[in-house]
């Protein structure tokens, strides 16, 4: 950036920093008076909307306990008519009407219409009215039952429409069918209507084996109703034959319109509440310890297949905890509301008063809906506020528009040396290391000048330099091997990757055919330190190795021992070499090895399922002139072995948290790659290290060979 740039930012900055501070004050304190204003009118919304759903729940929950109490004494009522005719001679000329004769439209009972309540999904998902009549009921024989042999059943239940029908009457909102089913196959319902499917068996429905097993009144789940194709809750209880034995089950279904009718809710929330009426879990049942939904708005209008499975869903929220609470609660008789989670989304929870197995109902509203208002102020206020940031933008603009004229007009005196300095850097850049200025302002602009004068002899030595660094690091990477060996079964690759342009690790593959065929040497080094020292050594000490491998190369000792006279002569005190050479010998598949000072390699046993190391046997190199070093007998590696030689590099190398990738992190790679080749295993052991060091540069030259079986 020029300098008369920066001079137009310092004076703007003079400028406007009042300015803008004061603008941002204003702005702080506005939106800090709109957050406590919204803050407590928030608070006011949710108490009062605790209060109010509180109130709600309480009487809803008084509602449907008094439903309840109706519609069970009404079954009672009911089951009590089907056992008064069960045990009453039956009538020698009954009237009937059968499901077939409704759908037929012959031999019709009188009364038929259009129902206004009752109505049916059709086949297009379109609403039509049932046609009924409240004047008879309808009488079903399941297949195969004999109508004979059930005549006298059907006779004497001939009549249970005129205990049905004041039942009904009475309870209109809240029954939408009564109907009785025996176990000889008899189905009789009112009011009476068609459209039973030819294969329907009430004897397998919910509501009878649950009455029947339970063998008392019961609330069974939401379950599709088989002639409205809708979703209904049934009660239902048995009736017996008057020695007692079990005849079978009477029941009311009960449409979940009525159950939500009386409950009204504002109208800011009733388009996004949810109404529910739940049940805790049974003891021992799937359901313990959880709230079973009995019936919720959402199940209006819902499949059409009467023959899938009661509707049997949880209630469940992300904040577990207050869930479990909030069931304690109702348990316990209490009634309440908590802010819990609905959907992804905060809520107020309303719940009723229950019981131990006692159904009640729960209201969920979003928190949002009920802060809306809350949310509204906050919005205005923000919006004042953005009016006054424009007013203060516009004041701003105008500061701004005089201050860069002002700039302008004396920022050329001031820039003019150092245009002369910019266009001096340019030749410099271009590499005329003698190009400099004439500054003589007496200022800091003239320190800056000679400062810059200095610059070109210094940056001259310094690329002479990195010319002499770039030709090291060529012939350091001439000295590795160019590409991986080829011996008879073993699959090998290694490489070495420097933290700087020349390092101290070293790899090698000598062909030892002077000694045999089929055997190649593998050298894994590392010489303290780094640059071209390090470099220099290593190269030394390919050197020697290079010479001696084939001379010494049945006796790694005596290889060693040459290699380390060598080096101490080299070397003095400062530095020395850890170095692991071995030969593998495809003959017999084995590897002799010897290691001064350096890290045990890994042998992953493939075949065995564990990981050994190949431990050390002297010094490092290049310390003491009269080291020995130790003779191990060589290791036979079988196939799908895999031994990785490396430096420490690996594992010593430490992320921005200063953690170390450390051996269990490569033992782990190792393991996870033993179907994959030694070079892509080789990538493996490389990825994760660099994936673990992350933005954190690499300290350390890193040099891995693998070695495979096969």
């Amino acid at each position: 950036m020029k300098i008369r740039w920066k001079l137009l930012i310092l004076m703007l900055a003079i400028a406007l920093v009042p300015l803008i501070t004061g603008t941002v004050l204003n702005r702080t304190s506005m939106r800090r008076l709109g957050a406590h204003l919204a803050s407590d009118r928030r608070t006011d919304l949710t108490e009062n909307a605790r209060q109010h759903l509180r109130h709600i729940v309480d009487g809803y929950g008084e509602i449907i306990t008094r439903d309840a109490e109706i519609l069970e004494q009404a079954l009672i009522i009911q089951a009590d008519g089907v056992e008064d005719r069960l045990a009453m001679k039956p009538p020698a000329s009954p009237q009937l009407f059968f499901g077939e004769d409704y759908d037929k439209g012959v031999n019709l009972p009188s009364g038929m219409k259009a129902s206004a309540s009752l109505k049916r999904l059709g086949p297009d998902g379109k609403v039509v009215p049932i046609q009924v009549t409240y004047d008879q009921q309808v009488c079903v024989l399941v297949a195969g039952v004999d109508r004979k042999a059930a005549a006298d059943d059907l006779a004497r239940l001939s009549t249970m429409h005129e205990a049905y029908r004041p039942l009904h009457e009475s309870n209109a909102k809240r029954i939408s069918w009564q109907y009785t089913s025996l176990e000889t196959g008899i189905h009789t319902s009112y009011p009476g209507h068609g459209g039973y499917p030819p294969d329907y068996d009430p004897r397998k429905r919910l509501w009878y084996t649950q009455a029947r097993e339970e063998g008392s009144l019961t609330w069974t789940l939401p379950a599709v109703d088989v002639s409205t194709r809708t979703v209904a809750l049934t009660l239902a209880m048995p009736v017996h034959y008057p020695d007692g034995s079990f005849a079978g089950v009477t029941a009311i279904d009960v449409p979940l319109e009525s159950i939500f009718s009386e409950l009204t809710l504002p109208d800011q929330w009733s388009n996004t509440a949810a109404s529910l009426l739940v049940f805790p879990g049974l003891k021992g049942d799937e359901s313990e310890g959880k709230l079973v939904i009995l019936t919720q708005k959402s199940y209006e209008g819902h499949g059409k297949d009467w023959r899938g499975p009661e509707l049997k869903q949880y209630l469940i929220s992300e904040d577990a905890d207050e869930l479990k609470a909030l069931m304690a609660d109702a348990v316990a008789g209490k009634s309440g509301v908590r802010k819990m989670r609905y959907k992804g989304q905060d809520a107020l929870w309303a719940y009723g008063a229950g019981g131990a197995e006692k159904q009640f109902p729960i209201i969920i509203v979003p928190y949002e809906k009920v802060v809306a208002e809350a949310a509204g102020a906050e919005k205005y206020v923000l919006a004042q506020i953005a009016q006054g940031l424009r007013v203060a933008g516009i004041v701003m603009v105008s500061v701004v528009i005089i201050i860069a004229i002002v700039a302008f007009l004396i920022s050329r005196r001031v820039t003019r040396p150092l245009v002369h300095l910019a266009d001096a850097a340019e030749r410099l850049a271009a590499g005329d290391y003698d190009a400099g200025v004439q500054i003589r302002t007496g200022d800091e602009l003239q320190e800056l000048g000679e400062i810059f004068n200095d610059m070109g002899p210094k940056l001259r030595q310094h690329a002479e330099m990195q010319r002499s660094l770039a030709v090291a690091m060529e012939i350091q990477q001439q000295l590795l091997p160019s590409e991986s060996p080829k011996i008879d079964g073993f699959d090998v690759a290694g490489t070495s990757i420097y933290c700087d342009e020349t390092g101290g690790d070293y790899y090698d593959f000598i062909d030892l055919m002077d000694i045999g065929t089929g055997k190649l040497g593998i050298a894994v080094g590392d010489v303290t330190g780094h640059g071209i020292g390090a470099a220099l050594l290593m190269a030394s000490a390919r050197g020697v190795l290079r010479s001696h491998a084939g001379r010494h190369g049945g006796d790694l000792s005596e290889l060693f021992s040459v290699l380390n006279t060598h080096l101490v002569r080299d070397t003095g005190e400062t530095r020395f070499m850890t170095l692991f050479y071995g030969v593998l010998d495809a003959n017999n598949r084995s590897l002799m090895w010897t290691s001064g000072g350096h890290d045990p390699a890994i042998w992953l046993r493939r075949s065995m399922g564990k990981i050994e190391e190949l431990p050390n046997t002297g010094v490092p190199l290049g310390i003491l002139e009269d080291a020995t070093f130790e003779r191990v007998e060589p290791v036979t590696l079988e196939a799908g072995d895999i031994v990785a030689i490396g430096t420490d590099g690996i594992w010593e190398a430490a992320n921005a948290a200063g953690d170390m990738f450390g051996k269990d992190r490569m033992r782990e790679v190792l393991s996870a790659s033993v179907e994959k080749s030694a070079a892509e295993i080789h990538t493996s052991v490389v990825a994760a290290v660099n994936e673990f060091l992350g933005s954190t540069h690499q300290q350390d030259d890193i040099t891995l060979v693998i070695i495979k079986a096969m």
